[in-house]
Order: structure tokens, then C-alpha cells, then sequence
């Protein structure tokens, strides 16, 4: 009877590796997706547009690099920030990474503007070009 036993456990396990190694491989491969540069600034240039076009300029006030955020305080930063109220949706587009620390959003945002004497709102959509920078084990947003 010992000999039938090994014969199921050899099975079971031949099953279990045909049924768990592609779904190990699948995660792993997402995981890799996941923690390309193109992906990661593609995730953060957006969530700093969804920040900016809800006016929390605090939480967008995060994503600058930790050298711009010295050398432009919060309050100089926000009294800098002119759009608000007037972007109206962000869709990043497009991430373009040329060296493996910079890499170029496109951001397309676009601005419904209310003109005095004229009826319509004037809205456009426009592209706009951010660079990232990877340092301190982040992606930062620094403003040209």
C-alpha cells in the first residue's frame, strides 16, 4: 500500500506545480510591469493631476522633488499655481523614459475658460510635458 500513497503524492504534486508555477510566474511578471519607471511616473504625474484639478495643492505640493520643495516653500508654491478652477481633467498620455533616473510625462489637461461678453466657455485640451526624476528611492516631479 506505501507504493499507491507515493504514486497519488507524485501526482498531487505534478498538479499542483502544472496549476501554481504559471500563476507564480503571472504575479511575478505583474510585479515587474508594476515597478517599470514608464508605469510608476505614469501612476504619480497622475495622481498629482488629480490633486491639482480637485485644488488640493497640498497633496500635489508633494510630488516636487525634495530640492524644489527647499527652495520654493508651500505658500510661494501655492500663490505660483495659476489653473486651478480652470483645468477641468489630466490624462497622462504618454511616459518616455531616455536615461534610467529622467524620464518626460505628457500630460493632456484639459481648460474650460469663461470669457466675459462671449456665451460659450472657451474649452481646449492641451498637451503638457513634465520631467520626472528618480532619487531617494522615488519618482519626483520637477517643474522646468
Amino acid at each position: 500500500m506505501p507504493i499507491r500513497r507515493d504514486v497519488e503524492y507524485e501526482m498531487l504534486i505534478h498538479w499542483i506545480r502544472l496549476l501554481i508555477l504559471p500563476l507564480v510566474l503571472l504575479l511575478a511578471a505583474c510585479a515587474i510591469e508594476s515597478s517599470k519607471p514608464e508605469t510608476v511616473v505614469a501612476k504619480r504625474a497622475q495622481a498629482r493631476w488629480d490633486a491639482l484639478i480637485k485644488g488640493d495643492l497640498e497633496t500635489a505640493y508633494q510630488f516636487l522633488s525634495p530640492g524644489y520643495r527647499q527652495a520654493m516653500p508651500f505658500d510661494r508654491y501655492e500663490r505660483n499655481i495659476h489653473g486651478v478652477g480652470l483645468w477641468q481633467a489630466a490624462r497622462v498620455s504618454k511616459v518616455v523614459c531616455k536615461q534610467p533616473d529622467v524620464c518626460e510625462a505628457t500630460v493632456e489637461v484639459d481648460v474650460k475658460l469663461v470669457v466675459p461678453r462671449i456665451q460659450e466657455p472657451i474649452e481646449s485640451t492641451n498637451p503638457l510635458y513634465e520631467r520626472w526624476v528618480y532619487t531617494d528611492k522615488q519618482w519626483w516631479y520637477v517643474p522646468e
